[in-house]
């Protein structure tokens, strides 16, 4: 009787165990029965039960592929290509009216026409901006009965005379150098003709130019449309300023403004706002010296001071040697006056 009681638990445990898992084999050894009585079985857990592993699945998205599509490259080239052929009909579309010449294109292809006559009108605006404004930069020099000074001298603005500073308070200022009041009042008129010639626009350099020279020693203002713009760089061509260029000198900061006409040239090192520069100070009788010899052609002074680094201080140990050589005649001069003077007391003494 417990022979048929054990079998048939050991049945339905096999039952139980193959319902959860598949392999009978792994549940087999699972139930152990008590040895302490046939009527009180107790049935022990195991130390662990040996499921299969559960498999989880995820829902993966898609790559997508990163930047544009060739549909959309084919799209913007096309757009790209659409707007270039309308700005080329639009700018080389043909001219009418009463003004109207000879189209010089017209027995090109119609494409081409169209982009001749654009490329010839780019080209013009270009030259525009490019080229100085006028071919004659300043008027005929003054007659009688109205003075003309013989020398011109032409200044840069900006760094030469003054500096510009910016504060977020009051914006964009200038700084006027030392010495600015000093240099225009004494080498203007009747000495020289004074003549702005800078790089900067007309509408914020010419109120500086207005609050520079109250006096009115300026004679005439050149800005940045009477340049010549040459490979990234404002030249200035004094060759157009309808004067003689061997009466023409240029106070100028950068090498490449003066380019064909640097015999003309003095460059300075730029002023970066310092307070203590006496620069002007020692051009003015550099300057005076010239304009009061009568020189010919100041070229041939400026190349004779160019051959050293510095051009002012070159002039001033030359005035230096100078003014020591005049001392020194007149030192000899005096003695021999002197001397002169001694015998004749001596000769007239010993008349009597």
């Amino acid at each position: 009787m417990a022979v048929a009681v054990s079998s048939s638990i050991s049945s339905c445990c096999r039952w139980f165990s193959s319902r959860i898992c598949s392999n009978a084999s792994l549940i087999a050894p699972v139930v152990r029965f008590s040895s302490l009585s046939c009527t009180g079985r107790v049935l022990r857990p195991p130390a662990r039960l040996p499921l299969r592993c559960p498999r989880a699945f995820y829902y993966v998205k898609p790559k997508e592929k990163k930047g544009p599509s060739l549909r959309s490259w084919i799209m913007f080239g096309a757009g790209c290509v659409g707007m270039v052929a309308g700005a080329v009909v639009y700018v080389g579309w043909p001219e009418s009216g009463p003004d109207y010449t000879e189209d010089p294109y017209k027995n090109e292809p119609v494409p081409m026409q169209y982009m001749y006559r654009a490329r010839d009108k780019i080209w013009d605006f270009y030259e525009m901006f490019a080229q100085p404004s006028s071919k004659m930069l300043l008027p005929e020099p003054l007659q009688e009965p109205y003075f003309q000074p013989p020398y011109t001298l032409v200044l840069e603005l900006k760094d030469v005379l003054v500096h510009p500073e910016y504060d977020r308070k009051s914006g964009w200022r200038f700084r006027k150098r030392p010495g600015v009041d000093a240099f225009l009042n004494q080498l203007g008129p009747p000495l020289f003709e004074v003549v702005i010639y800078t790089h900067e626009a007309g509408f914020s350099a010419s109120p500086v130019v207005d609050g520079l020279d109250p006096n009115g020693m300026i004679m005439y203002r050149l800005f940045r449309d009477a340049t010549l713009y040459t490979d990234g760089t404002h030249v200035k061509d004094l060759s157009a300023l309808n004067r003689d260029l061997s009466k023409v000198i240029m106070i100028d900061c950068d090498e490449k403004a003066p380019k064909d006409n640097l015999r003309n040239a003095v460059i300075l090192k730029k002023w970066e706002g310092d307070p203590t520069d006496k620069i002007l100070y020692d051009l003015i009788p550099f300057l005076q010296t010239i304009a009061t010899s009568n020189v010919e052609d100041i070229r041939t002074v400026l190349d004779f001071y160019r051959q050293e680094d510095d051009v002012v201080e070159a002039f001033k140990r030359n005035q230096a040697r100078l003014t020591r050589s005049r001392r020194s005649k007149i030192t000899t001069t005096s003695r021999k006056v002197i001397m002169v003077w001694k015998r004749l007391q001596l000769w007239t003494f010993k008349q009597q």
